[in-house]
């Protein structure tokens, strides 16, 4: 079997593939976010309506930010740990 860096160098190790399960909870909010959005779609217009976009749009990129830098986040402090249990003297 191939290290973990190996694996993940080639390739074969990818977060992002991984599918993910939404709790009830999540599925509630997001069930809420896309009827919510449909509604105003439906009330919005000309200006509005794409003062709207923007704003959504701007969110799910910011949203997408915010996951990519809690990751990035967790992994460092991941490898700190790592580190200190690696320095402990047992």
């Amino acid at each position: 079997m191939k290290s973990i860096l190996h694996e993940f160098y080639y390739g074969n190790i990818n977060p992002n593939e991984r599918p993910t399960v939404q709790s009830p909870e999540c599925k509630q909010y997001l069930k809420i976010v896309a009827d919510s959005e449909e509604k105003l779609l439906k009330l919005l217009s000309g200006t509005e309506l794409e003062l709207f976009k923007a704003f959504s749009d701007a969110q799910g990129k910011l949203n997408s930010v915010s996951i990519v830098d809690g990751f990035v986040e967790g992994f460092c402090v991941g490898i700190r740990i790592a580190i200190e249990v690696m320095k402990k003297q047992f």
